[in-house]
């Protein structure tokens, strides 16, 4: 079940994909959101896989990049799944068949960079 791959996963991998999920959502590349916070592209890539975890300041400039509050990076703990799979693909359909040309464009390229 999808819950089994958030418990495996550790602090520095949730943090990063909430950081690229942030930064997708927020239309930026890592170049451009390692430059609006200062930080080398490599370092960012390093960040979003989770294999570097970031300073105390770079969450605040995340948070100010993307108008949050820096504590809401840490309102992300690994979550359990009440719904089944075939449930959460069924709804997923339905959002699909009411979704634009251009929106649907937008979700394929959110979906495949989360999973890369």
């Amino acid at each position: 079940m999808l819950s089994s791959y958030y418990e495996k996963m550790g602090i520095k991998e949730i943090l990063g994909k909430r950081i690229k999920a942030l930064r997708i959502k927020n239309n930026l590349t890592q170049a451009e959101l390692a430059e609006k916070v200062n930080i080398a592209s490599k370092h960012q890539s390093c960040i979003e896989t989770g294999k570097n975890f970031p300073s105390a300041e770079l969450i605040e400039k995340y948070a100010d990049v993307f108008n949050i509050d820096a504590c809401e990076f840490f309102s992300i703990s690994p979550f359990k799944i009440q719904e089944s799979r075939q449930d959460i693909i069924r709804e997923i359909n339905q959002q699909f068949n009411r979704a634009t040309d251009y929106e649907l464009f937008l979700i394929k390229k959110i979906v495949k960079d989360i999973i890369e």
